[in-house]
């Protein structure tokens, strides 16, 4: 039983053979750092990143567009049926088949109600001041239209 247990080793053997375990284990985590920073000194790792991401978002916005594009052909092919460009010609641009008789019907507050501004009332020369006839003379405004 004496045998097995043995004193650890202490002499100058044991010393190398811990310096060069530590000093391998340094050598190696240096390689690794220095294999990190070629990979992504010398690679375009970031470059690679980028693009990756902008091809996503490239890929993105055209399936978007695919999908608006869809919606519009399939508008595009709905105006060619007569009910449809019936309802077109009615709502925007107030068409009325013959024989109809079209209203149009403005609320107070609306934005079309406030755009219907009454003509002005003609006035006569004489209700206009002396250097406001002059003034339309040179303007060019006392001249009446035709037509």
């Amino acid at each position: 039983m004496t045998d097995t247990l043995a004193p650890p080793p202490t002499g100058a053997k044991h010393r190398t053979r811990r310096r060069r375990s530590r000093f391998g284990t340094v050598v190696f985590i240096a390689l690794l750092v220095a294999l990190g920073l070629v990979a992504t000194g010398v690679l375009p790792v970031r470059d690679y990143v980028g693009r990756e991401n902008s091809v996503n978002v490239a890929q993105n916005r055209l399936t978007e567009l695919q999908e608006q594009n869809a919606s519009l052909a399939d508008d595009a092919e709905a105006l060619y049926s007569e009910q449809e460009l019936e309802r077109v010609a009615r709502e925007q641009y107030g068409f009325v088949l013959p024989g109809e008789i079209g209203y149009v019907v403005l609320t107070p507050g609306t934005p079309e109600a406030s755009r219907q501004v009454a003509e002005p009332v003609a006035t006569t020369e004489r209700d206009r001041s002396f250097l406001g006839r002059i003034w339309d003379f040179i303007t060019g405004s006392d001249i009446a239209s035709d037509g």
